[in-house]
């Protein structure tokens, strides 16, 4: 795959993604984005994800490098394509 700058890797990923589901006769896609990571949004916007309205939190846990668990909770918004259009 050729790298022409951060673009190419995160269209690439959801391209195969997205080919893997139709692949698998999924026609639409959805996928969640974290609030405060507005280049993920403008990605998937840009490869024709559409906004939902859905919103949620996404709760989760880590651990960190000395060995203590911290629960993070994010809010979240869910975007959708249609893959069928692509073909």
């Amino acid at each position: 795959m050729p790298r022409r700058g951060r673009r190419s890797v995160g269209t690439a990923l959801i391209r195969t993604a997205e080919d893997l589901a139709l692949e698998r006769g999924i026609g639409r896609l959805g996928l969640g984005v974290d609030d405060t990571n507005p280049r993920a949004a403008a990605l998937y916007r840009r490869l024709g994800y559409a906004e939902t309205g859905c919103r949620y939190v996404d709760r989760f846990t880590v651990v960190d490098d000395d060995g203590s668990r911290r629960e993070i909770a994010e809010p979240c918004r869910f975007l959708v394509s249609e893959l069928a259009s692509r073909q």
